[in-house]
């Protein structure tokens, strides 16, 4: 699936020689970020963190944005430019790669460590003076975060 936004991406750019065809490429190529940043969000919150349908709310609301757009330049203006909504759907394009990145940050951590919080590791004791921390070396090895759960557990 990358392979075919990496081919889609070279065809946009060597079909317009290197240059920005018009002035209004930039302003679709933006619109298609912001616009694809909002669905493909709205679409990873909706469908729990689907990677599938995060890439579909980006680039599908960013394409159905141009064409919108288009449409209404057809009817005001009666042109239509096929090049604005690939900048726009390109956009769209961006804008879901950046939101792989930065929604799915924790596949690299692993899923299976444990929390980084040492509030597991405490057994709840009657007096603050028989605070006893077990220091493990999994986890943040904050000691003063170890030190502050064993007081709130104590309670």
């Amino acid at each position: 699936m990358k392979n075919i936004f990496l081919v889609f991406i070279l065809v946009i750019f060597f079909k317009s020689n290197a240059q920005i065809a018009d002035s209004s490429s930039p302003k679709h190529f933006a619109a298609g970020i912001a616009i694809g940043a909002v669905g493909g969000y709205t679409a990873n919150k909706i469908f729990k963190g689907d990677r599938k349908w995060t890439w579909a709310g980006a680039v599908g609301s960013a394409l159905a944005a141009g064409l919108v757009k288009e449409a209404m330049d057809k009817a005001d203006y009666g042109v239509w430019d096929n090049s604005d909504v690939a900048y726009t759907t390109l956009g769209g394009m961006v804008s879901g790669l950046a939101l792989e990145f930065l929604l799915n940050s924790n596949r690299r951590r692993g899923r299976g460590r444990p929390c980084s919080c040492y509030a597991v590791n405490f057994k709840k004791r009657s007096s603050i003076s028989n605070l006893k921390i077990t220091y493990t070396n999994t986890g943040s090895r904050s000691l003063s975060s170890a030190i502050q759960a064993q007081y709130f557990l104590s309670k």
